[in-house]
């Protein structure tokens, strides 16, 4: 026995041996790799970039537009390439970033037109495609010229290739345009096979969070308000996408969104070709694959014109300073953003985390040289009790004697509005979601559960309280002071709008109930100071804080620079990559979504267990 279990001993102790060899061996592999990039990197950056006369600037944008690039999470993008997952990796583009290059663009003598290739773009706001979209008009406005690609047009690419000049798409191609939608899956037939019991907590007729786990389908209430403000957005698209195809007397409002007897006959009319419908209708201006595309702009016929020149996005960039540059000016304005659900705690990048974002508004308080503070904030809220956490922090910046201005992105309600009460001015964009003020909380019980099985529970405690949990039926009484603390805390909600957009109580509540509102509605119900961007924002806090002369900062979460230099190292690489590797698989995209909707609940702590979240915020 005793050999025997000397043998299993040594067995398991060279296996470990093994082990250990091959994660070394991996991680010296690793190394050499990283080492390559590295001095590939270095070669790469000792070149110098030079933008030839009569370029074109191709903006290839293959991934996702973003107000911030999210931290590299170093070990997870090795863990991919490792597991073959590097699929995964898109690039992001930061909204200004775009902005600036694109302005920076229009001025540059060397620089005679615009390239959108939107193919790989995946995902950006109404909100930040019109502000790019504004850059490039703008752009137009020098005579140069914008041409748009993309293999089949999604809405969102097709809303940014409406400020081209001239959209081409391929004989193959298609664009698809469906409008906006709010579906939820209702779970309440699950839970009751399962005999699960909901516990709900709520305050606000259109607070809707809680709906999925009570009802089998959307309230009228709910369908009430999600079509009020899906309408707007959708009508906005539509104009918009006319204002700026006007050129193009084919287009009409129902090229863009055609009733099914209207779409299905125009199709026959072209054999179901998908796009020849496209190019009838007006949506595009010619049929051409991507080569000749790309030939008949470098090559022009006539036998006087130069040859073009096509730098892309990321080398141009490059030419280019930093997005906010310091002049040495006395005053500042800071600058700081916030995306994601709010959380209590510190954040990864992904979530406003109270203490981690607290920190940011602090630098900003403690810094003489800063007049004003501009926060960005793109969030559906979260937790109730860092939502507060964090508003306390803006009034500290107001008592410091520092003007506060929200900037807000493609949607800031519930827990983000909560925040942004709290400023001096608050600035939307006509398509911000915003609003949806109101409070829940909720839990599970699964006792029936178990007892349908054969699990009973029983014992003794020392007071009500402390017998309460998963496995035991909800007291009425108990029931009532979950209750109670959710009117409270929907009353404080009022409280702190009510003080902070100086409205009464009862006027607050006229437009909270948890509904859902646009930015144009948010201006006319008093929730919002003015439409507008970032740039407005920014504008307004030096009025505020009457500056003529000033720098603008960004204020960000601080990173190591060893962490730095690694990020900045994989950033780097992406650009080595193919096209096909970083553009995002249709069915990776899609368990992305599944991942992202079943996940989020998981990110939301609040100690109390109070939310001021808004679900349908999120459109398809």
């Amino acid at each position: 026995m005793a050999f025997l279990f000397r043998f299993i001993k040594q067995l398991f102790i060279k296996g470990f041996k093994l082990l250990n060899l091959i994660r070394l061996l991996i991680l010296n592999v690793l190394f050499l790799i990283i080492v390559l990039v590295i001095f590939v990197s270095f070669e790469t950056q000792d070149e110098q970039i030079k933008v030839a006369d009569n370029s074109y600037l191709r903006l290839n944008l293959n991934g996702f537009i973003v107000e911030k690039k999210h931290p590299v999470n170093i070990s997870q993008e090795i863990s991919k390439q490792l597991t073959g997952l590097d699929q995964e990796i898109p690039q992001e583009f930061e909204t200004q970033e775009l902005i600036k290059t694109i302005r920076n663009a229009q001025h540059d003598p060397k620089i005679t037109g615009l390239v959108l290739e939107l193919s790989g773009l995946q995902s950006a706001s109404l909100d930040q495609l019109t502000d790019i979209g504004e850059a490039i008009n703008l752009f137009k406005t020098e005579g140069k010229p914008v041409f748009a690609y993309a293999d089949n047009y999604t809405q969102t690419q097709y809303y940014l290739a409406a400020y081209a000049d001239h959209i081409t798409l391929p004989p193959n191609g298609f664009v698809l345009l469906q409008g906006y939608s709010v579906n939820r899956l209702y779970f309440k037939d699950l839970l009751d096979k399962l005999l699960v019991t909901p516990h709900i907590f709520k305050v606000g007729t259109y607070k809707s969070f809680v709906e999925p786990f009570t009802e089998t389908e959307m309230s009228q209430y709910s369908k009430e308000a999600n079509q009020h403000w899906l309408d707007q957005l959708w009508e906005s698209y539509i104009q918009r996408v006319l204002e700026q195809r006007k050129a193009n007397k084919l287009l009409t409002a129902n090229s863009i969104s055609p009733d099914l007897k209207s779409l299905k006959k125009q199709l026959q009319a072209v054999s179901g070709d998908t796009s020849e419908y496209a190019l009838s209708v007006g949506l595009v201006d010619e049929l051409k694959f991507y080569d000749n595309f790309i030939t008949t702009l470098t090559h022009p016929t006539n036998n006087e014109s130069k040859a073009i020149d096509i730098i892309d996005y990321n080398r141009y960039r490059s030419t280019l300073s930093p997005l906010y540059k310091t002049t040495g000016a006395t005053n500042r304005i800071a600058v700081i953003h916030g995306s994601g659900e709010i959380i209590s705690g510190v954040t990864d990048g992904t979530t406003i985390a109270d203490k981690s974002f607290n920190s940011l508004l602090k630098q900003a308080r403690n810094d003489s040289r800063i007049k004003a503070v501009v926060i960005r904030l793109d969030t559906p809220g979260g937790s109730a009790f860092a939502s507060e956490n964090i508003r306390q922090q803006v009034l500290a910046l107001k008592a410091a004697d520092k003007k506060v201005v929200v900037s807000m992105g493609s949607v800031t309600a519930s827990g983000g509005y909560w925040i942004a009460s709290a400023a001096d001015q608050i600035i939307a964009s006509p398509t911000t979601l915003t609003g949806s003020i109101g409070i829940f909380g909720m839990f599970a019980t699964i006792d029936k559960s178990l007892k349908e099985i054969g699990i009973n529970q029983d014992g003794v405690s020392t007071s009500p309280l402390s017998g309460f949990g998963i496995t035991q039926p909800l007291s009425p009484e108990l029931a009532e002071i979950f209750q109670i603390g959710i009117e409270s805390g929907y009353a404080n909600f009022l409280k702190v709008v009510s003080e902070g957009r100086d409205m009464t109580v009862q006027a607050v509540d006229k437009v909270a109930q948890g509904r859902v509102w646009t930015g144009i509605d948010g201006l006319e119900n008093g929730l919002v100071d003015q439409l507008g961007n970032l740039q407005t924002a920014i504008n307004s806090a030096a009025n505020l804080a009457s500056l003529d002369d000033f720098d603008i900062i960004s204020i960000e979460p601080k990173v190591s620079s060893k962490q730095a230099f690694f990020n900045q190292l994989l950033i780097s690489s992406v650009s080595f990559l193919p096209n096909a590797v970083i553009k995002q698989p249709s069915w990776v995209s899609l368990f992305s979504d599944l991942e992202q909707q079943a996940n989020f609940v998981t990110r939301l702590n609040d100690p109390q267990s109070r939310y001021v979240y808004c679900t349908q915020c999120y459109i398809k």
